[in-house]
């Protein structure tokens, strides 16, 4: 059997080396082809969720979707609940700008002045633990995520 691809699907060209446990010959019995092609759409889903994992931000800098947890240098950043779920939030679709009114209501339930100050100043807090900042302002209407594209 012989495959050809383009440049451009140098992973499937990875994920079929890796894969590949053994030859199939000709004639090519159905069950076999079957079975073969099973394994290597699953093992590209596995990688294509890997990847899904981490955002990244910057050549430093990713978000871990698993862990809720954004590592700079390969070193967690020490997070607190809230910055971690205004965090997970903001990583939860990084092309999305968040309302205020949206973070407030998923971070405290509810939305007032003494909450929004609130969502200020943790914002302010993280900024100081992040190296870069990567916390966007809209302004007079919430936050979103910089990355790097």
């Amino acid at each position: 059997m012989t495959v050809m691809m383009r440049e451009k699907d140098v992973e499937l060209a990875e994920v079929l080396h890796d894969c590949l446990k053994d030859y199939l010959t000709e004639p090519l019995p159905k069950e076999h082809l079957s079975k073969t092609v099973s394994i290597l759409i699953s093992e590209i889903r596995k990688r294509s969720r890997k990847s899904e994992e981490r955002v990244l931000v910057n050549s430093d800098i990713y978000w871990d979707r698993e862990r809720e947890q954004l590592v700079y240098k390969d070193s967690f950043i020490a997070l607190t609940r809230k910055e971690r779920e205004l965090l997970t939030l903001l990583f939860s679709d990084v092309s999305r700008d968040f309302s205020y009114e949206i973070i407030l209501t998923k971070l405290w339930g509810e939305v007032s002045p003494s909450k929004q100050d609130s969502l200020k100043t943790l914002v302010k807090q993280l900024r100081k633990k992040l190296p870069v900042n990567i916390i966007k302002n809209i302004f007079g209407f919430g936050y979103k995520i910089a990355v790097e594209k």
